[in-house]
């Protein structure tokens, strides 16, 4: 399951997210799954985990050529 993502004015998305202790935890394992399907799923070139509820801060993005930002390279 894809989970929606936060749109802007959504009081979630002003709460500060807590640091990573770990990275070896189920927990941030399901979340970067989750960033990951979801911002392929929006075409996306980055997501944070905020706009997904995540309250962590961690961040991904692409590092290949992507169509939404031709002659970008």
């Amino acid at each position: 399951m894809i989970r929606d993502v936060l749109l802007m004015g959504d009081p979630r998305l002003l709460e500060r997210s807590r640091e990573l202790d770990r990275m070896d935890t189920p927990e941030l394992a399901s979340l970067l799954e989750d960033l990951r399907d979801a911002m392929r799923a929006q075409n996306g070139a980055g997501l944070d985990a905020p706009p997904l509820g995540g309250g962590l801060r961690v961040l991904i993005f692409v590092v290949w050529r992507h169509p939404r930002y031709p002659g970008v390279d």
